[in-house]
């Protein structure tokens, strides 16, 4: 199973000082980040997308990850996700392929749409209609991509004459992965397009994500797609220590600060927290030892039998050198015990020239 980093921008106070840093900071510190994943040997890292909020202060992941791409050579640079629900695709299109190819060819884009009311209002969308939204941007998202020029007439954007996206992204056909939640629109999605899936794992107990990933291979089997299924992905917040105990003293006011924020678009008091249960064998997150942290990814592995899984560390307003270090131990002492968990298959190298042509 392959392990990567996932980063939201969160800016909030360190809870213990009460320092904020300023927005410019918190995004050098999320660039050097990826720096330091490549260096320690992770094979993602993701960078999420948030509108209108004061606690995640990154609105378009294109622009952090090509600043990201000129500081790391060989790490895959994703989306976490990319809100194509309430984006145009045809920028979206444009956007990452200029990722991909300052990247060269790195790019793994999570197409998904947003759970917070801002954008749908913002930007004027009905989320009434987020699932039609979502698999109309895809479907003409894929297009742009792989055909050459591209007429085409949907629903909720103009239609296209003969268009031809420039630039060309450097892979043939970027990985484009499915974003799901407990429903199964996006599954069905995944499946009709033969698409990899990455549940948002993040916030719920992990038995309610089963039948997500175990949809997800029957509907592939049903569909008669041949071989395994495509690859899934999960996600969790997570903190390692050398000891348990120094993981939860040192953590549990970082996630409690970022779970209990008053988001703008919720209004009201801070949801209740309690970070035993958050951490317990049944709550999403995980925190502890590097033999705990394997532990409980051999048992979530085991669960949904997944091929990737994303670790959000950098939270609730932790400082950059105390991320770096669980960064660091978790790249020694766990990833090399979870690595035999699941085969991979091997991606084929991009063809940069071929697909500029």
């Amino acid at each position: 199973m392959d392990l990567g980093l996932i980063s939201f921008g969160s800016l909030l106070p360190d809870p213990r000082t009460g320092v904020a840093l300023s927005q410019r900071q918190r995004l050098r510190d999320v660039v050097r980040a990826a720096a330091d994943a490549e260096e320690f040997g992770y094979a993602w890292y993701a960078v999420g997308e948030h509108h209108f909020g004061e606690r995640d202060v990154i609105p378009s992941p294109a622009v952090v990850l090509a600043a990201i791409a000129e500081h790391t050579s060989t790490i895959r640079l994703a989306t976490g996700t990319t809100l194509v629900a309430n984006r145009d695709p045809v920028l979206v299109a444009e956007d990452y392929a200029l990722v991909d190819l300052l990247s060269d060819g790195r790019l793994e884009l999570v197409a998904g749409a947003s759970f917070f009311p801002d954008p749908w209002t913002v930007f004027g969308h009905d989320p009434q209609v987020k699932a039609a939204r979502k698999r109309e941007a895809v479907e003409l998202l894929l297009r742009l991509w792989t055909e050459d020029r591209v007429t085409w007439q949907g629903r909720f954007r103009p239609p296209l004459d003969d268009v031809r996206v420039q630039p060309r992204p450097a892979q043939a056909a970027p990985p484009l992965w499915i974003s799901a939640g407990v429903g199964s629109g996006s599954v069905r999605l995944a499946v009709d397009h033969g698409l990899p899936l990455i549940a948002g794992t993040t916030a719920r107990p992990p038995v309610d994500f089963v039948d997500v990933f175990d949809a997800y291979r029957r509907e592939w089997s049903l569909a008669g797609r041949p071989g395994p299924s495509g690859r899934l992905g999960a996600a969790s917040h997570v903190f390692v220590a050398p000891t348990s105990q120094a993981a939860r003293a040192t953590w549990s006011q970082y996630i409690t600060s970022y779970l209990s924020a008053r988001l703008p678009s919720h209004g009201g008091s801070p949801r209740p927290f309690d970070f035993d249960e958050y951490i317990g064998p049944d709550g999403p997150a995980i925190c502890g030892s590097p033999a705990e942290v394997v532990d409980r990814l051999g048992a979530l592995h085991g669960l949904w039998g997944h091929d990737l899984h994303l670790l959000a560390i950098d939270i609730g307003g932790i400082p950059a050198d105390e991320v770096r270090a669980a960064t660091e131990l978790l790249a020694s002492d766990v990833l090399p015990q979870v690595a035999s968990l699941g085969a991979t298959a091997a991606r084929p190298p991009a063809d940069p020239v071929a697909s500029r042509a």
